[in-house]
């Protein structure tokens, strides 16, 4: 009994990590902002455009959207250039409770703009990922 409601889990987290469309690719040029967040709260951004972010190594990033939406980037470094950074999108309802999550994995470079597409939800960031030593 047990082990079928962990392998129920599991299938639904891996079913969530799968979205029916997903689109990954580079932002149009734009000069990256002067406002650098280190795992807080971005509160001057629009909600298309994050910004600069530096990120820290395998720490969670929540930027808030407005409407109960919130985007959650947990980054994980390849190298001193390159990284994997899983994005979370989440709707919540007036409660707090939340009410849809979208999830996407997205290869970036420091330094250079990204841009991810998930269903209705669509933001752009320009990641600085430093290693947690």
């Amino acid at each position: 009994m047990g082990l079928t409601k962990i392998i129920s889990g599991i299938s639904v987290f891996v079913t969530g990590l799968l979205p029916a469309s997903c689109q990954h690719h580079a932002a149009p040029a734009t000069p990256p902002s002067t406002a650098a967040s280190t795992n807080s709260t971005v509160t001057n951004a629009s909600p298309d455009d994050l910004g600069f972010i530096t990120l820290t190594n395998h720490m969670e990033h929540r930027a808030l959207l407005g409407d109960g939406k919130d985007c959650i980037l947990l980054p994980k470094l390849v190298d001193t250039k390159n990284s994997s950074i899983v994005v979370t999108f989440e709707t919540k309802a007036a409660g707090g409770k939340i009410r849809d999550m979208s999830v996407a994995q997205v290869d970036a470079k420091n330094g250079e703009p990204v841009e991810v597409t998930v269903g209705d939800f669509h933001v752009t960031f320009t990641p600085n990922v430093v290693d947690d030593q």
